[in-house]
């Protein structure tokens, strides 16, 4: 069988969907795209924040569309990483990976992320108190979960439609990208596949590098 060049990032919110999609990419030599990205940069030139983009979206599918073109049009590339929610149902044939973690864990690397990083803070992603992100995230993926539902009957967090599981609860970065790294060599060699877990024990790693 030949299998495409052609890895789709998926997972919870905060489980380290870009930094994982960027070391892949960086390990294989792949280019790396970002729908995520893509999202913000909409979003800052229409001037609204992710959750206003999440519940404009419940009615109004034109942003969704423009995202979902954008995917649809890696499907014959080759030697790409992509990072996006829905890769794994616009591309079904790519190594599809999901980025599993603890809600309280995600909540904390939202935070962290969001102080830090520009172009979150750029989209509206307030980061007043703890308390709010974590309120903030179940609703992003009932949100998400409902309108993804509604559009294409598919739930973006139903861990059976993936190829490789990881929970990066305990995982460092590098050791995600190279779990991807490793079972997809092994993926592009087989005819037919059994999803793989990956989960590091409790108290493997107290260190938190996102």
């Amino acid at each position: 069988m030949d299998r495409k060049h052609i890895i789709t990032i998926s997972g919870k919110p905060g489980s380290g969907k870009s930094s994982t999609a960027d070391k892949v990419a960086d390990l294989l030599g792949y280019t790396r795209h970002s729908s995520g990205d893509m999202v913000r940069t909409i979003l800052q030139r229409h001037d609204m924040t992710l959750s206003e983009y999440n519940q404009q979206a419940l009615a109004d599918y034109s942003l969704d569309t423009k995202i979902d073109e954008y995917l649809r049009n890696f499907r014959n590339k080759k030697d790409v990483v992509i990072d996006s929610r829905l890769g794994f149902y616009w591309i079904p044939e790519s190594f599809k990976v999901y980025l599993d973690l603890d809600i309280q864990v995600a909540t904390v690397r939202i935070y962290k992320d969001a102080v830090s990083n520009n172009m979150r803070l750029k989209s509206g992603e307030k980061v007043d108190s703890l308390d709010l992100v974590a309120k903030q995230v179940r609703t992003r993926m009932d949100t998400e979960q409902d309108r993804f539902k509604n559009l294409y009957n598919v739930d973006p967090y139903n861990l059976s439609h993936f190829d490789l599981v990881i929970d990066t609860s305990r995982h460092s970065p590098q050791t995600v990208a190279l779990t991807v790294f490793d079972v997809y060599r092994r993926w592009l060699k087989t005819d037919t596949w059994k999803q793989e877990t990956s989960t590091v024990p409790l108290g493997y790693s107290f260190k938190n590098q996102y």
